[in-house]
């Protein structure tokens, strides 16, 4: 089995943390959801088994990297992440993200379209402008911690709510990234409410990917990037609500290894 690697490197705002496995050729880079860190990413890259290299890293806010102050932007976000690829020295790569992290590969892309040789996205939030406002309008902040412990049990049921089963270690895991990331989830999220996601991926130009779990919160929205993107590749998943990278793991690194094969054939034509 490949072994998955930790590692830190420092940026000017702070120290990001990830994960790595070796391989050969062109890396893929692992953007995760809100609250976990690239520790869900664990059974792809085993899954990957040394394909290529791989690199998960921690969004800062979130799993062992830095958290940021006040309330960052999205380009704050993506000028952090873009900072430690050129800090890890990668030049051309894929890009693989999930849910939250799709904001932020988006912007990556669309900076360096000449750099992001695919785009894979899990779960894109693919919204109108007013679906984005009734979203955000809706958006409840993560309870703080409370002297009877109450915001424990809270975060427990919302986190064990988005699996389609009780996994006692899947939940473990999200939960402990949900209470690590109490300031790190409302900091991103607020950075997203002022993303226009949908527009900026109709700007990307490279080859596009877009899969969902089949009771995903936006599964309906693939088709409508099919409709609006044409180019761009779709794809279902089974049952897994938001859990698909763990839970459907072997489909979901074929369908993403499929397609990165495509595009570097068809890039070499």
């Amino acid at each position: 089995m490949i072994e998955i690697k930790k590692a830190y490197i420092d940026i000017n705002s702070g120290q990001i943390h990830y994960r790595y496995s070796e391989g050969i050729g062109l890396p893929l880079i692992l953007f995760h959801r809100t609250p976990s860190s690239s520790v869900m990413y664990e059974r792809m890259m085993h899954e990957y088994r040394g394909k290529r290299p791989i690199y998960a890293i921690d969004t800062p806010g979130f799993g062992s990297s830095f958290d940021p102050e006040g309330m960052p932007s999205i380009n704050n976000y993506r000028d952090w992440l873009c900072e430690t690829i050129d800090t890890l020295d990668i030049d051309k790569f894929h890009i693989y993200a999930h849910h939250t992290g799709t904001h932020f590969a988006a912007e990556i892309a669309l900076l360096w379209p000449k750099r992001v040789l695919s785009l894979a996205l899990n779960g894109a939030a693919y919204f109108s402008k007013e679906e984005r406002e009734l979203f955000f309008k809706n958006f409840t902040p993560v309870p703080k911690p409370d002297m009877n412990g109450e915001y424990l049990h809270e975060r427990f049921t919302l986190i064990k709510s988005l699996f389609p089963t009780f996994n006692p270690e899947l939940v473990n895991l999200e939960l402990i990234g949900g209470l690590r990331s109490i300031d790190g989830r409302n900091q991103a999220f607020a950075s997203l409410e002022e993303q226009d996601f949908a527009s900026a991926l109709r700007q990307v130009e490279c080859p596009i990917l877009v899969m969902s779990a089949v009771n995903d919160f936006f599964i309906d929205k693939l088709e409508i990037i099919k409709k609006d993107i044409p180019s761009a590749r779709i794809a279902e998943l089974g049952k897994t609500l938001i859990a698909s990278p763990e839970l459907d793991t072997k489909k979901t690194v074929k369908l993403l290894n499929d397609f990165i094969t495509d595009t570097e054939l068809q890039a070499r034509v």
